[in-house]
């Protein structure tokens, strides 16, 4: 029934209901397709967690969907700076997750974490950092900033967020 309400749902319903089948780790093939074309023609009515919280969806089930990311990676780069440090951490860790190379949005993410850095969380910090590495994507100014932001924290990270933050560095 969902699949069929999908074209009544605002950004936040998409957002939202996307996000509750991953954390449940649930797969609907037909629900995503549906979300996907939706949130692709919505885009543009998304706020930044929205955005963040759907790419992060597709990547958490592995579930690909050009379109939507095509969309997702020229709206969040127009409004990079509305997006706080987990919605960037996120939004760099999905595309990096499937694969997907976005060179504008992960420049405007890079710009943008640079002058954030001080609010980030260490997990947000690795994931960042872990999201560049991967796809190969050099950004030394940020790469700095975090390697300063995360020394003087370097306390409060737990052995994963320290593990991915130095393959990043070992990387890149």
């Amino acid at each position: 029934e969902s699949e069929q309400r999908i074209g009544t749902f605002n950004p936040q319903d998409l957002s939202n209901t996307a996000w509750s089948f991953a954390t449940l780790g649930v797969r609907a093939p037909q629900l995503f397709d549906a979300i996907a074309r939706e949130s692709a023609q919505q885009v543009s009515n998304f706020n930044a967690q929205n955005l963040a919280n759907i790419v992060w969806t597709y990547a958490t089930l592995g579930v690909r969907a050009p379109q939507l990311f095509d969309a997702i990676a020229r709206e969040s780069t127009q409004r990079i700076g509305s997006f706080n440090g987990q919605d960037l951490a996120n939004t760099s860790w999905a595309f990096a997750t499937l694969g997907i190379p976005a060179p504008q949005l992960f420049d405007a993410i890079a710009r943008e974490s640079e002058q954030r850095i001080g609010s980030f969380k260490p997990q947000e910090l690795a994931n960042t950092a872990w999201a560049f590495a991967a796809l190969g994507v050099p950004a030394p100014q940020l790469f700095d900033a975090i390697a300063r932001e995360s020394e003087q924290r370097i306390r409060s990270f737990d052995a994963r967020e320290i593990s991915n933050t130095a393959w990043a560095f070992a990387t890149l």
